[in-house]
């Protein structure tokens, strides 16, 4: 049945980079392999560049995780109403039996609500909001305003972990929800090598390797896991902090706090954004991946360090933690307190060799991801 089924992906895709094309990338994939004949409907403009804060938008990528451009059609101008329309036009030709609508920032509300309302005049069409963050993460005075406005138009939400969900049926009784993950990101895994080799790439000689990955950003607590490295040395001389990833601050925040502490030498930055090709050293290094988060929904960052089948050591916020069984895939904090950083750190460094967590992550991870997406979508296109 689902071979006559169309539906139509709202939302980043390739050539844009970062989460929400992986999303996009995924869940196009998940759907397809169901049988449904799928498109992306993208943006021709996604951040005015005045508002964005890193290099370029842009995939300079040489491997693209399930390259499908050719189901792609970039024609959303976040600040352009006209595009909003034909976008909202050329979804009408298509005439789908859904729409799945990628929402991460209410910044794109009035896009998105013009978009889904005209879509809606299809009795036919069921409009879906996959729901990455309820509001961004560095909350704004019109977050909430624009994001119930917008979902008033959604026939059913797709989240990805039980905070959102929580979110979203506060605002929504009685709406379904389908309460999913985010997929496990091994397609970065390319298996060119291994701890070893990949050291010695990076040209790390420690026992220890501490990770922190991707977009540095405030809301990350990147400062308090150098603060807190700091004191781990003490007890653990022989470990290094990797810290990769392009910052969207002022990245003399942290070089001069590394340089203050007098950790220089046992901190490696690479403050730049990672092609998906040069992913797998900066994880197949590390002994774990470390995200000491202030606040957070889900993370993508955990679902590469899961893909790669190193532990996690997470806080306790937002739904990070949901996916982390504690002893046995990574270790969940309360807060990123100094003492709650440096004991989670020991704890993980002093079981790698006693705790088998890339087994246990294997393990834990099979059910995750869209697995049970068609379930939902079916149950919808009665």
């Amino acid at each position: 049945m689902s071979q006559n089924k169309k539906i139509v992906l709202v939302g980043p895709a390739y050539p844009y980079r970062g989460g929400q094309a992986l999303v996009e990338a995924y869940m196009y994939n998940a759907l397809s392999k169901l049988g449904y004949d799928c498109n992306t409907i993208s943006y021709q403009l996604l951040y005015p560049s005045i508002f964005f804060p890193g290099t370029t938008q842009f995939d300079e990528s040489e491997v693209i995780p399930f390259e499908h451009t050719s189901k792609i059609k970039r024609i959303i101008n976040s600040i352009n109403p006209l595009t909003w329309f034909k976008a909202a036009s050329e979804i009408k030709k298509m005439n789908p039996d859904m729409v799945i609508i990628v929402w991460w920032m209410p910044f794109f509300g009035p896009a998105l609500s013009t978009i889904a309302r005209l879509i809606k005049k299809n009795k036919n069409t069921k409009v879906v909001f996959l729901v990455e963050n309820y509001v961004s993460h560095e909350k704004r005075w019109f977050d909430s305003f624009s994001t119930k406005y917008t979902f008033k138009y959604a026939d059913a939400f797709i989240c990805q972990s039980k905070f959102i969900n929580e979110q979203i049926s506060a605002d929504f009784k009685g709406k379904p929800i389908h309460q999913t993950t985010l997929s496990i990101y091994d397609c970065y895994d390319l298996g060119k090598y291994n701890k070893q080799t990949a050291r010695e790439f990076l040209g790390i000689k420690t026992e220890n390797v501490i990770l922190f990955f991707g977009l540095i950003r405030a809301y990350k607590g990147l400062d308090k896991l150098i603060i807190a490295f700091k004191e781990i040395l003490k007890t653990r001389p022989d470990t290094t902090l990797l810290i990769v990833g392009e910052c969207y601050e002022d990245i003399k925040k942290y070089t001069d706090l590394i340089d203050k502490l007098g950790l220089n030498d046992k901190v490696i930055l690479n403050d730049s954004f990672i092609p998906n090709e040069k992913i797998e050293p900066y994880f197949k290094a590390a002994d774990l991946s470390c995200l000491p988060y202030n606040s957070g929904t889900q993370s993508g960052i955990l679902m590469m360090a899961y893909g790669f089948k190193i532990p996690v050591l997470v806080t306790d916020v937002g739904g990070v933690a949901e996916l982390v069984k504690e002893g046995e895939t990574g270790r969940i904090i309360a807060d990123n307190s100094l003492d709650n950083l440096v004991n989670g750190v020991h704890q993980i460094l002093s079981t790698k060799d006693t705790v088998d967590y890339a087994a246990n992550i294997e393990s834990y991870t099979k059910g995750l991801g869209y697995t049970h997406l068609g379930i939902f979508v079916k149950s919808l296109l009665k």
